[in-house]
């Protein structure tokens, strides 16, 4: 059997982090820029919601506090690198809900 890590453990995050990050660069994934509902940009990446959405599948939590304090947990970790501070539950829910919606159509125009 393989030897399995767990994945609320810092050397995973770190290692599945860096995976993803190359997945993405390896299929052109686009960075797409975000306007906020004031017209201001959304200053957290698209690969930091998509990271924080998959590590929630990988950990089975379905429920959007959960998801928050999952993600908050490992917030430097996630973020080394980037001067962000933690989302908030309300806006990581609502992009949460708005990548679900992009990578659909995505998908649709993908195979097309």
């Amino acid at each position: 059997m393989a030897n399995s890590t767990s994945k609320l453990n810092p050397a995973w995050v770190r290692d599945a982090l860096t995976y993803f990050k190359e997945f993405l660069v390896t299929t052109g994934f686009p960075d797409p820029v975000r306007h906020g509902r004031r017209g201001r940009y959304f200053s957290y990446p698209e690969w930091l919601i998509m990271f924080i959405a998959v590590r929630s599948v990988k950990c089975q939590t379905d429920r959007y506090l959960a998801i928050h304090r999952l993600a908050s947990q490992y917030w430097d970790l996630m973020t080394k690198g980037l001067d962000l501070k933690p989302i908030s539950e309300s806006q990581r829910r609502d992009r949460l809900k708005k990548s679900a919606l992009d990578l659909e159509s995505l998908q649709a125009s993908f195979f097309k």
